[in-house]
Parts: structure tokens; sequence; C-alpha cells
């Protein structure tokens, strides 16, 4: 139902956006919109929210990633008279994130479970978008558009971080106290979400590729761009009988066209 209210909300936008441009390339003195093919160039905020279902650990289990993105588009005039365009390029994003459980505090030392998650993946985007002028130099480009994801790392790793009354314990009888031999027993290991392995068993392996739809709007003044984006996948990061987790990606980019 939301991808349906979204799409609606797509062609409303759509329309209001073709009034605007015929109304926009009337009379002398009014803004004119071009109907040329553009390159756009931008770096984005990126924040990823993955849902965990009942079967999957419920929303206890959600986290999120904040991080970057490195953005190419071109967009292909599809009509010699409205400025109706489709986008295609590839996106670079970087993830990371990190959570902390409960501390336990002995008065003597304490300690404290921490998560820490790195994800990159790469994003081809397919979308229709229709720009329309708002005055001279200035447009309007709302769009919409399917998404195909390529997850190239997912990894998540445990740590404990720690800490001691020096007057009660040196590091050696402070490991041995809470049990480990060494510190690196602290660390952990980095485990990717896509071993089988570290994971152990393949049912329990998130999925390399993805598939989604997103919405958004860019607003160009000049040669700069800013723009937003909003959208969910179809295929969850992921699943295994009723077990789901789902992702969704907001997206804030800054960039230059030519």
């Amino acid at each position: 139902m939301k991808s349906l209210k979204a799409i609606m909300l797509a062609g409303a936008l759509a329309t209001a956006a073709s009034a605007s441009a015929q109304f926009a390339n009337t009379g002398s003195n009014t803004a004119s919109t071009d109907l040329d093919d553009y390159n756009r160039i931008s770096v984005s905020y990126n924040n990823t929210h993955f849902g965990f279902n009942k079967e999957a650990g419920g929303s206890d289990s959600d986290f999120g990633l904040n991080g970057f993105g490195l953005n190419y588009i071109h967009g292909f005039s599809v009509s010699s008279t409205l400025p109706m365009f489709v986008e295609t390029g590839l996106n670079l994003n970087f993830g990371f994130g990190s959570d902390t459980g409960d501390k336990y505090d002995s008065g003597d030392y304490w300690l404290q479970a921490k998560n820490k998650k790195q994800f990159i993946n790469l994003q081809v985007p397919v979308n229709f978008a229709y720009k329309f002028a708002i005055a001279d130099g200035v447009s309007v480009s709302p769009y919409l558009g399917l998404n195909f994801k390529f997850n190239l790392v997912g990894r998540m790793k445990a740590e404990i971080d720690y800490g001691y009354d020096p007057n009660e314990y040196d590091l050696d009888d402070f490991l041995y106290e809470i049990g480990v031999d060494k510190v690196s027993d602290l660390e952990g290991d980095w485990l990717s979400v896509f071993s089988k392995d570290d994971m152990g068993s393949k049912d329990a392996t998130w999925n390399r590729f993805q598939m989604g739809w997103h919405i958004g709007a860019g607003l160009q003044y000049n040669a700069f761009y800013l723009g937003v984006e909003y959208g969910t996948d179809f295929i969850p990061a992921f699943k295994y009988e009723k077990a789901k987790v789902n992702s969704s990606d907001l997206k804030i980019s800054l960039g230059y066209c030519f």
C-alpha cells in the first residue's frame, strides 16, 4: 500500500510538473527548461535502516547505519518537446554503525558489550524524472525509480569495553578475574553476514543482491544540485522461512551538473 501511495504521489508530481513546465515555457519573460541530456556527480549523506520482524528477533534487533555515497547520474532526454528524462548511473555507498549493551559494574571493574557494523554496496538506479523551471537558472526535478543493489561488504564485530581499579588489579589479574587469557579475546573478530562459515550455515547468510524502489526530488541552481531521496527494498536484506530483515534508505545529495 505504501508503494502504491508513492506511485500515485509521483504521478501527481509529474502532472503538476508538466503543467508548470508548459506555463514556464510560455511568454517572453518566463524561465525555460533545458531539454538536453545531462550528467551529475554528487556526494551524499546516507542513512540506512534495517528492520527485523518478530521471527528474526523483533524490533529490539533493529539497527541503523550512517555513512556517505559517491554518485554519478546520466539523464537521457526522451522527448524533444517536454523535459522528461530517464536517469541511470552508479552509486557507491559506505555505511557505519555501532551500538552498546548494558554496562556491568562490579565496583572494582566494569564491562560493556559494543557491536560494530560496516556495510558497502554498489547501486544502479533507473529513474523517470520530470524537470521543470521555476525561475531563470532554477529547476525542480521530481523522480520515481527502481534500484538494483549489490552488497559488497557486510560485516559485524562484537567487542567488550572494560575498565578496572588499578589499586585492586593489574592487567593479568583483571583478565583472570573475568575469565579470559588475553586482551585480544575482548576485541572479537569481524564476521561477514554473507559468509556461511561466519554465520554458521548458508540459511543464516544475508542477500548479496537486492532490488527496491525510491522516490525523490532535486533542486538545481545553475550547475549546482541539492536532492533528497527515500526508498525501500523489495528483496529483503535477509530472509529465511518467516524470518526477514527489511532495509530502507534515506539520501541527501549535494552535486554538480554538466
